[in-house]
C-alpha cells in the first residue's frame, strides 16, 4: 500500500482554501455590523493571511517529523496565499455582481474605468498581493522555523 505523501502543494492548497474562507467569512462579519465603509478594518484580511501561512507551515513541518527545507516553507507560503487570493478574489467578483458592488464598493475611489472594470483591476491586486505576501511571509517564518530547535542561535 502506497504510503501517503506530505508535499506541499497538498499542505499549501488545504490551508489555502481555510484561509481564504476564514478572509470571506471575516469580511462578511465586517458587512453585517455595518463597517464595510472603514476600510481600515480590511487590513485584518492580511492578518488572516499571514496566520494561515505560518500554520500551514507549521503543520508541514510537523508532518514531516520536524525537517522542512527552506524552500519548502516558502513555497507553502507561496500555495497558500495562491489559493486564499483565488477564494477570496472569486467571492469578491460574484459578490460585486450579484450584491451590486456590495462589498468592493468601498475600493473604488471612483469610475474612472467604469464599474465592471475596476472590479477587474482591483481582483488582479488581491492576486498579486495573495501571492507576494503569503510567499514574503513563508520567507520570513522560515527564519524561525528552519530550525528544528526553534532557538535563533546556537548558545
Amino acid at each position: 500500500m502506497e504510503q501517503r505523501r506530505t508535499t506541499v502543494q497538498k499542505t499549501g492548497t488545504y490551508y489555502g482554501f481555510l484561509t481564504g474562507i476564514a478572509a470571506i467569512l471575516y469580511i462578511i462579519l465586517v458587512k453585517l455590523i455595518g463597517m464595510i465603509e472603514n476600510v481600515g478594518l480590511h487590513f485584518v484580511v492580511g492578518i488572516i493571511l499571514v496566520i494561515g501561512v505560518t500554520l500551514a507551515i507549521k503543520h508541514h513541518k510537523v508532518t514531516k517529523h520536524g525537517h522542512i527545507n527552506y524552500l519548502e516553507g516558502i513555497g507553502v507560503g507561496f500555495v497558500v496565499g495562491l489559493v486564499a487570493a483565488i477564494i477570496y478574489t472569486l467571492f469578491h467578483v460574484l459578490s460585486n455582481y450579484l450584491f451590486d458592488r456590495a462589498f468592493s464598493y468601498p475600493y473604488m475611489a471612483d469610475n474612472t474605468y467604469g464599474p465592471q472594470e475596476s472590479i477587474w483591476i482591483v481582483a488582479f491586486i488581491w492576486l498579486v498581493l495573495g501571492v507576494v505576501i503569503g510567499a514574503f511571509v513563508g520567507y520570513i517564518a522560515m527564519q524561525f522555523f528552519k530550525r528544528p530547535d526553534h532557538k535563533l542561535s546556537d548558545s
